[in-house]
């Protein structure tokens, strides 16, 4: 990802992302309608997309841009110096607990406890 590139997804993460860690697992999702602004961003962030449903009637179908697990963590570093200071905070936290983890074991050697 290019500098201008970062700054461009930074931009929009501090004014539509969600940073978060359903399952322990950090995540990084935005969504709106403007789905060429979605497409742009799932490229740079290589995430997953699919469209919701509109919540009313009269109102446009939503497209979400959606990364987790390491591939977000990545992206969070990416941007993390152009973050305003709440989304930099929620993002290192987010990254200090996802390093902190435990080593993943194959799931076959998991414990069936």
């Amino acid at each position: 990802m290019t500098p201008e590139q970062a700054a461009w997804l930074a931009g929009l993460l501090d004014g539509e992302g969600c940073f978060d860690a359903p399952r322990n697992n950090p995540r990084i999702r935005v969504k709106m309608s403007d789905h060429d602004v979605i497409i742009r961003a799932a490229d740079l962030m290589d995430a997953s997309t699919h469209l919701e449903p509109p919540g009313r009637n009269g109102y446009k179908p939503l497209m979400v841009a959606q990364i987790t697990g390491a591939r977000a963590v990545a992206v969070m570093r990416a941007v993390l110096p152009l973050l305003s200071a709440r989304r930099t905070a929620k993002a290192t936290s987010l990254i200090t607990a996802y390093a902190a983890r435990p080593a993943s074991r194959p799931r076959h050697l998991r414990s069936a406890a």
